[in-house]
């Protein structure tokens, strides 16, 4: 089901999660017609739709996938276009990124840089999908 940030239990699994090694999440996005910025941050002005805020934090994100210590690479990101088999929701954007371990992953979300950057997420983004998965001779 779609939603904007893990449950508890989610984010609790992830974090506890033995798996040490390589981790690939694959991000199914949502984007909001227009962004919604809280009243007092410096965009609410700007009248951006959701598309746009949410590419102010992926150039957060670029920022952040220069840190080692962060270890952050997006493999690919492309816009949804549709259904070749199954069918459901239709996205708006697909990225795949790779963390060299959760902890790394982890690390980033608690960073300030990010926290700065994550505004722009929550303004721009309606909902998603985020798989975690583990490269085949890592699982």
């Amino acid at each position: 089901m779609p939603a904007l940030q893990p449950n508890t239990e989610q984010m609790t699994r992830f974090a506890k999660d033995a798996h040490d090694g390589p981790i690939v999440m694959i991000n199914l996005l949502k984007f909001k017609d227009k962004a919604e910025y809280k009243e007092g941050d410096p965009e609410a002005k700007e009248a951006l739709t959701g598309e746009e805020a949410y590419n102010r934090y992926i150039q957060g994100l670029v920022e952040l996938s220069k840190d080692p210590q962060i270890g952050l690479k997006t493999i690919y990101g492309g816009a949804g276009k549709g259904y070749l088999i199954g069918g459901g929701e239709e996205w708006d954007r697909v990225l795949v990124v790779h963390y060299p371990s959760r902890h790394h992953m982890l690390r980033m979300m608690r960073d300030p840089r990010y926290q700065k950057a994550h505004r722009n997420r929550e303004a721009g983004l309606k909902y998603q999908e985020l798989i975690e998965t583990h490269p085949m001779d890592q699982a």
